[in-house]
């Protein structure tokens, strides 16, 4: 009793400690232009993120909610910016998930798939990697999966790269050079962008064509836009819009379930402590508790309103914890009375 108390007290005073996890940031948090209604561009910038949907607004069930977006807003304030004022904008996360919720849309949480993608721009019959920053494909792609809250990675492309890979390894789509080049950023997800120029209708127009592979299937698809910022914001609508179909999960309205979780390799309090607020900020996570610690081993019961495979899709994506034991998702149970099945079994990887 008196060592449950010490640590019980112990972890109170841990409570406040940082954690650092591969989340993406201010998911719930919109930039968005002042002029206009910058509330409603708010609300359906969070959205189309939080569900992956692009075409979210368009959705009938929620024009009212649109038409009430200050509902959803929990702070704001006005930025000077050289290309004009915009607003930075704070929504109610609770809120905006409840309203998924409400309409079935499933919710992507923040911990997302690290993404490498290899850019490759071919201008008069030469290929080049698009490797400055400044470069105008760049700065739209990853301005455009900032705001889709896509993780990007970008390969250095330096000597190892270029020894490793070619423009026409990544243009024609060689996946056994890609793969390996790859290894070293250790992505979850590796895609292949391939942009050059085209017409339509008799005007200029840029293409872009990207790939991935998953499972052994090869996901493609082809993008035509007139610039590179509209080109690159519906190449990360398209990608952001496939990867929520596989890993978003619809949060259930009835009364949450409750499952088991074993981290193994914790060997002091802070590592405890961080895993359970980890596990309290992934969403449709209600409580957390810690319902046994021995040595260097614990048990959270976490409550949670997402399924057993939505809540292990989400924890696949944790760079703190990894799959010791994998289990078939089809045979996990919640808890009932007087059992504590164990829900999946991770090690605990330190920063």
């Amino acid at each position: 009793m008196i060592k449950m108390l010490r640590l019980f007290g112990l972890l109170c005073a841990l409570s406040g400690m940082a954690v650092h996890a591969g989340q993406v940031a201010n998911l719930y948090q919109a930039d968005v232009a002042a002029e206009g209604d910058w509330q409603r561009d708010a609300l359906k910038q969070v959205l189309t993120r939080v569900s992956g949907k692009s075409d979210i607004a368009a959705a009938p069930e929620l024009e009212g909610e649109f038409k009430q977006a200050s509902a959803y807003i929990k702070q704001f304030e006005a930025i000077r910016h050289a290309d004009g004022n915009r607003m930075r904008v704070l929504l109610d996360a609770v809120k905006v998930n409840q309203l998924l919720q409400q309409n079935n849309i499933a919710v992507w949480g923040a911990l997302r798939p690290d993404i490498l993608v290899w850019l490759v721009q071919q201008q008069d019959g030469n290929r080049s990697f698009v490797r400055r920053s400044e470069q105008p494909l760049n700065a739209a792609l990853q301005q455009s999966f900032g705001e889709a809250g896509l993780p990007l990675l970008l390969p250095l492309y330096d000597m190892d790269d270029l020894l490793n890979l070619s423009e026409t390894d990544v243009w024609a789509g060689f996946w056994q050079q890609i793969n390996q080049a790859s290894v070293r950023y250790r992505p979850d997800i590796v895609v292949l962008v391939a942009v050059d120029s085209t017409e339509q209708d008799g005007q200029p127009m840029l293409r872009l064509n990207w790939q991935r592979q998953e499972n052994g299937r090869t996901y493609r698809d082809e993008i035509i836009e007139k610039d590179e910022s509209s080109l690159m914001q519906s190449f990360a609508a398209s990608l952001s819009s496939q990867l929520a179909q596989q890993y978003a999960s619809v949060m259930s309205a009835q009364s949450d379930s409750d499952y088991v979780l074993e981290v193994q390799h914790l060997t002091d309090l802070p590592a405890l402590v961080q895993v359970q607020k980890l596990l309290q900020q992934m969403v449709g996570v209600s409580e957390v508790t810690i319902v046994r610690y021995d040595s260097d081993s614990a048990q959270y019961k976490l409550s949670t309103s997402i399924s057993a495979d939505g809540l292990m899709n989400a924890l696949r994506f944790n760079p703190r914890l990894r799959v010791v034991a994998n289990e078939n998702t089809a045979q996990y149970q919640s808890l009932n009375a007087g059992q504590q099945p164990v829900f999946s079994r991770f090690e605990y990887v330190k920063p």
